[in-house]
């Protein structure tokens, strides 16, 4: 059947959007330049191109003219250092009909993968209302420069600190989205590296909490030793036991600096670390519905050899598992290091209890109720109880980190549902297929 007669049966609307069904998956490769090289048959059905017209064609030539051109920017910026990133694409058939696309972008060799899916979560109106703006804004003479920055601008207006973080929540979110838009449980894959990614940002926001305790704690000795001071002769019992406190509290709070969060820390990579791992995983889950439906297709590529095309996805496929392999065994290691650091710390509050208690049972001897040393005990003891609280919850997030980090590199996780594997549309008629005959032992 020639490729006319099949779009003879493929329904197409005269306006609108172009058919692009929930759990289709439709790849281009590119070299550096953005050329198209090769892609399956959803990208060239959708597309409505023949073959011919997108091989050797720049990848521009689906790109709808609303897009801002600031997008792009950010994507090539994001490709060319070597990043995977991934972008909300507005594209434009041959015959005019429009698909919106969310596109995950992977280096690959000789140039680069696009995968996409069909966008359904709650981002894609708000981020279709600021390309609109931006677009507008680019018509009226903004430069690219100027759009660029309006659009890291309007992704932090929607609470996302850069564009890193603004990819990471839409992938994740596209992906859960999709999965229940299909009626599936989402993938534990997803839902796992989700979870991690909730858990860096809680261990994240309970040290920055904990940093603050320990300033604080820092600063209250040098107070008891002015009020000591008050109360007694010098070097009198309160005294000393203030200079030690500070002693202690300065070492712990120098302790914290270099081992909580300090630049090379386990505390602040494990975000970072548990990023790379989501991103690489999802690629490789991606490639796996990719290889799985060009073969299901059973199409030609337009003179494109199918079989060392599947063998790159194959290949490329098994290099982002391995990658993801090896970030989330990093992001165990890093999550027992700070389980590590939080008994350190444990020990070290206790320290600073013990000689507050002390303080408290010295002052009682003085005598001296209104000399104020009693308040600032009491202030000590609340803090103390703030910082083991933040301390507790970066234990328990760390310790949940490692243990669902370790069983992230299981196989058993990488396993896709058939519905999600090959789509609505394709797979009927892959049940329908002879089961393929086992070999003679």
């Amino acid at each position: 059947m020639s490729v006319e007669q099949e779009r003879r049966q493929e329904w197409r609307p005269e306006r609108g959007e172009a058919p692009f069904d929930l759990g289709e998956v439709f790849y281009s490769r590119t070299d550096e330049r953005g050329i198209i090289q090769s892609g399956n048959y959803v990208f060239q059905r959708v597309a409505h191109y023949e073959w011919d017209e997108l091989i050797g064609a720049p990848h521009k030539t689906v790109r709808h003219p609303e897009m801002p051109k600031a997008v792009f920017r950010v994507f090539w910026d994001e490709l060319k250092a070597g990043k995977v990133t991934a972008a909300y694409v507005n594209n434009r058939a041959k015959d005019g009909l429009h698909y919106w696309v969310f596109a995950i972008v992977a280096p690959c060799k000789g140039g680069y993968l696009s995968a996409r899916i069909k966008p359904t979560s709650e981002l894609l109106e708000p981020v279709k209302a600021l390309y609109h703006k931006l677009h507008k804004a680019e018509e009226q003479g903004s430069s690219v420069d100027d759009s660029t920055a309006a659009l890291l601008e309007g992704l932090r207006a929607m609470g996302f600190a850069d564009y890193d973080s603004f990819v990471l929540k839409a992938l994740g979110t596209e992906l859960v989205s999709e999965c229940r838009e299909l009626g599936i449980p989402p993938t534990a894959n997803v839902t796992g590296a989700t979870e991690l990614v909730d858990l860096a940002k809680q261990i994240v926001e309970a040290t920055r909490e904990l940093s603050g305790e320990f300033s604080y704690l820092e600063g209250i000795p040098r107070n008891l030793q002015i009020k000591a001071a008050r109360v007694e002769r010098t070097d009198g019992p309160l005294s000393v036991l203030a200079r030690n406190y500070e002693g202690m509290s300065i070492d712990m709070s120098d302790w914290f600096e270099a081992h909580v969060v300090g630049e090379n820390t386990s505390f602040s990579s494990i975000r970072g670390t548990i990023e790379r791992a989501m991103l690489v995983g999802s690629v490789a889950t991606i490639l796996a519905r990719c290889d799985k439906q060009l073969l299901a297709e059973r199409r030609g590529l337009g003179g494109v050899d199918i079989m060392p095309e599947r063998a790159m996805l194959s290949e490329l496929q098994a290099s982002y598992k391995a990658k993801s392999r090896e970030a989330f065994a990093q992001v165990a290691s890093e999550a027992g290091r700070i389980v590590a650091s939080c008994r350190d710390m444990k020990r070290m509050l206790l320290g600073l209890d013990t000689l507050r208690v002390a303080f408290k049972i010295e002052d009682s001897r003085s005598g001296e109720a209104n000399a104020g040393i009693g308040d600032i005990i009491a202030q000590l003891a609340a803090a103390q109880e703030r910082a083991n609280t933040h301390r507790n919850t970066i234990l328990e997030r760390s310790e949940r980190m490692a243990e669902l980090a370790a069983e992230m590199q299981g196989p058993e996780r990488s396993h896709l549902p058939d519905l999600l594997l090959y789509g609505p549309r394709m797979l009927p008629a892959v049940e329908k297929s002879p089961a393929p005959k086992k070999s003679a032992a």
